[in-house]
């Protein structure tokens, strides 16, 4: 079963001199961890929303929350526990929040199939976080539209990729406080704008927000374009 865990900040988090190296080489090399990345402040982020015929972007993140996603890893556990037990010995279970969410396998159709990450090195320079909007007017997306919307990126290099995450009721919260594991059920923040799925995307901005405001997805909630931390030096 596959996983992303959402590693979030949190200002009630706790002083700790863990190394997240460690954590990385400890679960790749047991096969758990698929990959993961960093990603840049939340202030460097643009927010796509597509209502009628008019995109809207803005800079920053969906709201002003205290707890925003810094991070995420992709792992392949056995179940739920196998993946709260790698959530927990994260070190930011300690010094923020970990939200465990069950990937939903969405199959497109011939041609959309997703393009393997390579590690900690992603050939995308952006994760695009699409989320819901309650606010937003009613509009379902039409399957097909997506798969056209996929297939055009993967041929222009623009897509490189995604998951189609399981609804918030399924989402498993882990935090370490204390040296206490504390699990609890609901995401990482208390915000009615839950993360749907993430896509991998290339480009430079403008192409990357322009790409990504043709998603369907956009009309009917709200997408984030994170750049991912790749210059470590």
């Amino acid at each position: 079963m596959k996983y992303v865990l959402f590693v979030a900040t949190d200002p009630a988090g706790e002083s700790t001199d863990e190394d997240p190296g460690a954590w990385v080489e400890k679960w790749s090399e047991r096969g758990v961890r698929v990959e993961g990345m960093p990603l840049k402040p939340v202030t460097e982020t643009r927010t796509v929303r597509v209502r009628g015929e008019r995109a809207l972007v803005t800079d920053g993140p969906f709201a002003e929350t205290t707890e925003w996603i810094a991070g995420y890893d992709l792992v392949e556990a056995v179940d739920l526990d196998e993946a709260i037990e790698v959530a927990g010995s994260h070190p930011m279970a300690t010094g923020g929040r970990i939200e465990i969410r069950p990937v939903e396998p969405l199959d497109l159709g011939p041609g959309t199939e997703n393009v393997p990450h390579e590690g900690d090195a992603p050939a995308s320079r952006f994760l695009g976080v699409l989320r819901a909007d309650p606010s937003a007017p009613p509009f379902t997306p039409d399957p097909a539209s997506v798969a056209e919307w996929v297939r055009e990126g993967l041929a222009s290099g623009r897509y490189l990729g995604g998951e189609h995450l399981r609804p918030l009721q399924d989402a498993t919260l882990v935090r370490r406080r204390g040296g206490e594991l504390l699990i609890t059920d609901g995401g990482y923040a208390d915000v009615p704008e839950w993360v749907t799925g993430i896509v991998f995307i290339d480009g430079e901005w403008e192409e990357a927000l322009d790409y990504l405001s043709r998603c369907p997805m956009a009309r009917s909630g709200i997408a984030e374009l994170r750049e991912f931390w790749t210059d470590f030096s």
